[in-house]
């Protein structure tokens, strides 16, 4: 693992098979490389020139910035070294790979119970919340619109998982019906400053936020909760997604048409009308139809589709440049694909192959979770294959 500043090139690019769009696959060496997750503005500087990724390789952890149209890489912080003694369950990525304010460049991200800040192009560095406390789990984070606070729940903390569970089994048995388990909404001052309450929720779960990209006031909440958490909440009775409004506190749930109301993953449109959802239709072990969908921030319903063969595991993303979702999954397991939701029917466009080996590897690391830059030129996503990860770019 290099130190802090070093700048190489280790990238890789070829011609999609599927499309013929120019693909890089930025690294290619590290054991695991993970780009923030499908929301938008979080991933890639506001002229697309660069993204953000964390990466971990010879037992140490870091992040890092990638040069987009070239794939040169430069380490934003000192790497952070596996502890001596760590059983070996628990090394790996010691810091998420956060989210990037795209005007200002700072990449916030998490290092254990410290949210902290770099700079993508001075890696200067900032610690926003020195500990949110033992016991407590920061999760995904949100920079509202105007770049001048952060958001983020942070949870009760799972008990260690035994070997060989899972751990929303864990959950169902710590905490079975919601007691002793608490989530709090923390805002901070992107420039640092008082952390700030916004919302606190006892009995549920909670790993995503995200602001309206146009409307700071409402932000996109997940609500998991007993006694399936994020695998089905209360057995699909409820929605999952709610949007909060931070001014008052009100919170609008977003209710599918479906006969399962809970929403798997859900993401902010880029132009703040919709949120564009997905779920399957029914809370079945197995293979399973999904519905997907785009709903307005008061819960009225613009589109919503079943589609009978998409029974395939996957995410949604928005695009900035066109009315359409982007799909990781679902349609198809290995590609990623337009959804138009402009119409009355669904129209689907490939974007290019990904390939990845779901499930090979623990947590979510082989998911793709894509995302865009603000202008429409990249799609970023995560592969994985030969047991560790990488993280590749389409141009578009």
């Amino acid at each position: 693992m290099r130190s802090k500043g070093d700048t190489w090139n280790e990238s890789q690019t070829h011609t999609d098979e599927v499309t013929g769009r120019r693909v890089r696959r930025i690294t290619t060496d590290g054991l695991y490389n993970q780009k923030p997750p499908y929301h938008p503005n979080t991933t890639f500087t506001d002229d697309g020139e660069f993204l953000i990724f964390a990466t971990y390789r010879d037992g140490r952890s870091a992040l890092c910035r990638a040069h987009v149209p070239t794939g040169e890489i430069t380490v934003l912080i000192d790497p952070i070294p596996d502890e001596p003694d760590a059983p070996a369950e628990s090394r790996g990525l010691k810091v998420s790979p956060g989210t990037l304010a795209p005007k200002a460049g700072w990449g916030v991200y998490w290092r254990t119970h410290s949210l902290r800040a770099v700079h993508v192009h001075t890696l200067e560095e900032r610690t926003l919340i020195e500990n949110i406390g033992e016991g407590r789990r920061g999760a995904l984070l949100s920079v509202d619109p105007t770049e001048t606070t952060v958001v983020s729940p942070t949870s009760s903390v799972l008990p260690r998982v035994p070997s060989g569970k899972s751990a929303v089994e864990h959950y169902k048995e710590c905490f079975p019906d919601g007691k002793g388990l608490e989530t709090r909404f923390v805002q901070v001052p992107l420039a640092g400053g008082d952390v700030t309450e916004v919302l606190r929720e006892e009995g549920i779960r909670c790993a995503h936020c995200e602001h309206c990209p146009t409307d700071g006031d409402l932000l996109l909440i997940d609500r998991d909760l007993p006694p399936m958490y994020w695998c089905g909440g209360d057995y699909s009775r409820s929605p999952r997604s709610h949007v909060l409004h931070l001014s008052t506190g009100r919170l609008t749930p977003l209710v599918p048409t479906a006969e399962a109301k809970f929403q798997i993953h859900a993401v902010w449109s880029w132009d703040g009308q919709y949120v564009l959802y997905h779920g399957p239709v029914k809370l079945v072990k197995g293979p399973c139809p999904w519905y997907i969908g785009a709903v307005a921030p008061d819960g009225q319903i613009h589109r919503e589709w079943t589609f009978e063969d998409g029974k395939n595991y996957g995410h949604v993303a928005s695009a900035p440049d066109r009315p359409a979702i982007i799909l990781d999954g679902n349609v198809t397991s290995d590609c990623l694909t337009w959804l138009y939701y402009d119409g009355d029917d669904p129209r689907l466009e490939s974007i290019c192959r990904h390939g990845t080996e779901w499930g090979s590897l623990p947590g979510q690391l082989t998911h793709p979770h894509p995302s865009t830059d603000r202008g429409g030129r990249w799609v970023a996503f995560n592969v994985a294959r030969d047991g560790r990860t990488d993280v590749w770019v389409v141009a578009v």
